[in-house]
């Protein structure tokens, strides 16, 4: 929780600024973490956010860097399709697609409320759009609430054709419901090492996500790396 300073996630952007041009920030809430790329690097970016007043926050800063930042008011997924977005707030950092947020302790459950909203992959976003289809992809970031093995799931030909070279994941108390481990999205990232951004500005540290101690099933910041440019 906190500033991307104690996270340690501007630490990790400033480490490879150099390194993006063109980023995708998914699961972008009120824009925090795009208005980092914006600030730390010279990318172009593009930003996906369903929660409607959040999206609003988020177009205020496409406003201010219209060269830069395209956004959008959908979420990313798996496939095609319309799903109930859980929310305790109109713009809500928890906002979820998960079923069973009443047994996490974080969520406000009591003041859960529901809209649907539309999902698409990236797949479709990307491969139906002649000015994207053949784009590379610098940095992927994800934080979707549980959502995430979705939006890779979704992601495959993009992920197959583009090769990114950072995918950031927010790995927390949700996929411990979904019986998913940082060892199945390795699996599924057989071409990435797994680091683990550790928090007050330290720097990242090689993970085995083989290792039982390295399913950290609360609010765990990981970055995948293609192999051929890990070097941290």
């Amino acid at each position: 929780h906190g500033s991307f300073q104690k996270t340690g996630e501007k630490n990790f952007i400033d480490k490879i600024s150099k390194d993006l041009l063109f980023c995708i920030d998914i699961g972008a809430n009120v824009g925090k973490y795009t208005k980092l790329l914006l600030t730390e690097t010279k990318s172009n970016i593009i930003s996906f956010e369903p929660l409607p007043l959040a999206f609003k926050d988020l177009q205020k800063i496409e406003q201010e860097n219209p060269s830069r930042l395209k956004v959008y008011n959908f979420a990313i997924g798996e496939k095609d399709e319309t799903l109930e977005l859980n929310y305790s707030n109109e713009r809500s950092e928890k906002a979820s697609f998960l079923k069973n947020l009443n047994e996490l302790s974080f969520y406000d459950f009591k003041n859960n409320q529901k809209i649907e909203r539309k999902v698409y992959s990236l797949d479709t976003f990307f491969l139906n759009n002649p000015n994207l289809k053949n784009k590379k992809i610098d940095l992927i970031k994800i934080d979707t609430e549980g959502f995430e093995f979705e939006v890779l799931k979704g992601a495959k030909k993009v992920l197959e054709q583009n090769s990114p070279k950072y995918i950031q994941i927010e790995f927390n108390w949700h996929q411990l419901f979904k019986g998913q481990t940082i060892y199945n999205f390795s699996k599924f990232l057989h071409q990435y090492d797994l680091y683990q951004i550790l928090p007050y500005g330290n720097d990242l540290i090689k993970i085995n996500p083989s290792r039982p101690e390295s399913n950290i099933f609360h609010l765990t910041n990981f970055v995948y790396i293609r192999k051929d440019i890990s070097k941290f």
